[in-house]
């Protein structure tokens, strides 16, 4: 009797053991899915991150010398055919139009009590605007204020951006090292100090491939960063006339982004975006050797622009 109740004791303390077992494997399991899941989220996040710092700097170094991506304007224009003629004959035909780089809108045509909508988008043309030639530009009269106040935009965001960088394992002498370069960016801003803005606006660019390396294991990402940071070192060398430095840099941007198409992390629908930021990047480097500034600030325009809409 005493063999057979320590048989059945000895079978059921095997399956309670199992089962707990299984519930610590399980919660375990769990916890390591759920923590995979959340740093997954973590290092979504830091890359948006890094991209917001990304623009933000960007347009500041820009602006430091007037140039805008927004220099195009949309105009509409009045198209007449013979069918529009008529149209207007029968049915009759109100329309508006557009002057001086304001947005216009065509009239709809009423036909037998049916109103027809014109398409308007065959109408638009887009044109450089006479004010925002890059050619004759003021490079003298520099938007203090609008850079002072994306600098102070950066302030507000960094806190957040410092904690998930740290949690994200970045190093904090990176960090901190960051914070000192804003400091420095903000205070020759602050005196109206081109010079040493663009300086400080351009190490704080450097940082961004840096901070990446430690969550983003993806070296043609890496490298897409590190095409704009040797572009961007040629673009503050312009005031200097270095052109000998520049001209290295932007070698070393094309080589970049070469490395980036030839790595097999852009696919057929992307190549064509790509090809063409890498013809204008070569198109800056042939065009060094006359070294005229507002003809490098054109193509450099250009190029960065092609660049900021890259995406891995």
């Amino acid at each position: 009797m005493k063999n057979k109740i320590s048989k059945y004791f000895f079978t059921a303390l095997i399956i309670v053991l199992i089962i707990m077992l299984s519930v610590l494997i399980y919660i375990r399991f769990f916890k390591n899915n759920s923590s995979s899941s959340e740093y997954a989220e973590l290092r979504e996040k830091g890359q948006d991150e890094v991209l917001y710092l990304d623009y933000a700097i960007i347009n500041s170094l820009n602006k430091l010398n007037n140039i805008s991506y927004s220099r195009y304007e949309i105009i509409m224009e009045k198209v007449e055919d013979n069918s529009s003629q008529s149209s207007s004959q029968s049915g009759g035909e109100n329309s508006s139009q557009g002057q001086d780089g304001q947005n216009g809108e065509q009239g709809s045509t009423e036909s037998n009590g049916t109103e027809n909508a014109t398409d308007q988008s065959e109408n638009k043309t887009s044109r450089l605007s006479q004010t925002d030639s890059l050619l004759n530009a003021n490079y003298i009269d520099i938007p203090w204020k609008e850079i002072s106040y994306s600098i102070e935009t950066l302030y507000t965001a960094w806190p957040t951006i410092s904690v998930d960088l740290q949690k994200l394992n970045v190093n904090n002498e990176d960090i901190s090292n960051f914070e000192v370069t804003l400091d420095g960016a903000a205070q020759s801003i602050k005196n109206n100090d081109k010079s040493n803005a663009l300086i400080n606006l351009y190490n704080l660019y450097t940082f961004l491939p840096k901070f990446l390396s430690y969550f983003v294991n993806d070296d043609a990402k890496l490298n897409l960063y590190n095409t704009k940071a040797y572009l961007l070192n040629a673009y503050i060398s312009v005031d200097k006339g270095d052109w000998e430095n520049m001209s290295n840099n932007v070698n070393s941007s094309i080589n970049s982004l070469q490395s980036v198409i030839n790595s097999g992390a852009v696919n057929e629908y992307q190549k064509s975006t790509f090809d063409k930021a890498l013809t204008l990047l070569q198109d800056i480097k042939s065009g060094i050797s006359i070294e005229d500034k507002e003809i490098f600030f054109l193509k450099y325009k250009l190029a960065i622009e092609q660049l900021e809409v890259l995406k891995i």
